[in-house]
């Protein structure tokens, strides 16, 4: 059974937003990317060895990020999807305030999934409740941008939203097993989305980024 007190809460994340640094967007990118660069906690981090690799400033990588991946996941031993796993990545905790927050037809995309590739025997759902509140220090670059923080109220309208999905779920797929891989490190949940062999991504532009680097890691068959 899938429990939400499985996915973890991260409250306070101003800086470590893998997206925005790498696409370099958003009031904060660069205060972000130079903390990463000099804070001594990102030292061990996909983030630190990506940007010490191409800089700050360079236009994104893909190529580069995606073997930093690789090289992160084998040096710290982490483990990857099963060929026949369907992996879906999950955008939960500040994003709830968007209209399109947990807003795809996941069942209809697991379905097409299920078709295309009939020796898929379970399912992992990537997530975790990712606040990306405003550090004091970034504060001062805040001009439109919400400020993301975490609020009871929208903790509790993730979890009533998240558990009205996995009910659903697990009703439609009562044959799959179905469970839950959720990190306080961000690093962790991106190698799996990435390596997978069958993804499917969320709203929001840490999953699209996760897709981008999935497409490159396996490309799909030319037709013949």
């Amino acid at each position: 059974m899938l429990k939400i007190k499985d996915i973890k809460i991260i409250k306070h994340n101003s800086d470590y937003r893998i997206a925005d640094v790498v696409n370099k967007c958003g009031e904060r990118w660069e205060h972000s990317g130079n903390m990463i660069l000099n804070n001594e906690k990102y030292a061990s981090t996909i983030l630190r060895s990506y940007l010490n690799q191409i800089g700050l400033y360079q236009k994104p990588d893909l190529n580069v990020l995606l073997n930093v991946i690789k090289q992160f996941n084998l040096e710290n031993n982490l483990p990857v999807p099963d060929i026949n796993e369907l992996v879906i990545h999950l955008r939960l905790g500040d994003v709830v305030v968007h209209h399109w927050f947990l807003s795809k037809n996941y069942i209809a995309l697991i379905h097409e999934k299920l078709i295309k590739n009939k020796n898929i025997k379970k399912i992992t759902f990537v997530t975790c409740f990712a606040y990306q509140e405003w550090s004091k220090e970034s504060l001062h670059l805040r001009i439109n941008a919400p400020l993301w923080d975490f609020t009871e109220e929208k903790q509790n309208k993730n979890v009533e939203k998240v558990t009205l999905l996995f009910d659903n779920i697990l009703k439609t797929f009562p044959s799959i097993e179905i469970k839950i891989y959720s990190n306080f490190e961000i690093d962790k949940d991106l190698c799996y989305c990435v390596l997978s062999k069958n993804y499917i991504h969320d709203n929001g532009g840490f999953s699209d980024l996760c897709l981008k680097l999935n497409n490159l890691a396996h490309p799909p068959h030319p037709p013949r």
